[in-house]
């Protein structure tokens, strides 16, 4: 699954890099508590964190947590999509379908 911090660019604009470095780690916190069944976390990179998931409950635990994540009133603001690799799929093409997704959500 895939996860944006809504409005990062903006709180570093506005608030400097520190700002922007505290709003990414309580957005890495939310992530941390909601995704405990993540094999893997990570920031991939700019405003975007990702968790991955791992055996056949994998599309469940990662949508459960996307749900999670979308509680209107918690913060930091996250945007989360989640999808199921498909066979012989390339991390590439994955990750490409996820920041696809998340445009679309």
């Amino acid at each position: 699954m895939i996860v944006d911090v809504v409005g990062l660019k903006a709180v570093n604009e506005r608030d400097g890099f520190l700002a922007g470095d505290r709003l990414l780690r309580a957005a890495a916190d939310r992530l941390r508590a909601a995704a405990t069944r993540a094999a893997f976390l990570a920031r991939l990179g700019g405003d975007e964190l990702v968790a991955v998931y791992l055996g056949p409950m994998a599309g469940e635990s990662a949508r459960d947590t996307a749900d999670a994540l979308a509680a209107p009133a918690a913060l930091p603001d996250l945007r989360a999509a989640a999808l199921t690799a498909a066979s012989g799929e390339n991390a590439a093409k994955l990750v490409e379908r996820l920041y696809a997704t998340l445009r679309r959500s």
